[in-house]
């Protein structure tokens, strides 16, 4: 299991960088939040709101190299709040990409054990939907991700 996150964390930086996703639009914000060290990144972080939060990490994962994987467990350290938030941008996106990085996100959640995804049946039904209709390079490992996410249940 180690392993193949591991694996999925070297994909993750060597394809996670390159993105024409709708879902990334730059912004002075994003521009001037990456120029400071990864240490600053994480303090910053959650002085954003949540939108600017999520447009933060989309932004890092998809745009920024080496991708800002860091920014998921800053995202998921503020338990149940961002699970409805990051509920309707799953329902909302259509670039797998974004499904990777919400997924990412959740996965967190439940390695933090912040969440209770056994009582969210909606939830988990919504997360096995989305990532069943991928067919892009990141479906086998956003896989893996809902797979740990149910394991941890």
């Amino acid at each position: 299991m180690l392993i193949k996150m591991i694996c999925s964390l070297f994909l993750f930086v060597l394809f996670g960088c390159v993105s024409n996703a709708a879902d990334v639009k730059p912004s002075k914000m994003a521009s001037d939040f990456f120029r400071m060290p990864i240490s600053e990144q994480a303090k910053q972080f959650k002085n954003h709101s949540l939108d600017e939060q999520y447009e933060l990490f989309i932004f890092g994962n998809q745009v920024v190299h080496p991708p800002a994987t860091h920014l998921a467990s800053s995202f998921a350290e503020q338990g149940p709040l961002i699970v409805p938030f990051l509920k309707s941008k799953l329902k909302a996106t259509q670039e797998e990409v974004t499904i990777r990085d919400i997924v990412l996100v959740f996965s967190r959640l439940a390695q933090l054990k912040l969440y209770d995804f056994s009582k969210d049946a909606e939830l988990m039904g919504l997360l096995d939907k989305r990532v069943s209709d991928m067919h892009g390079i990141w479906k086998e490992t956003t896989l893996e991700m809902v797979s740990t996410i149910h394991s941890m249940h």
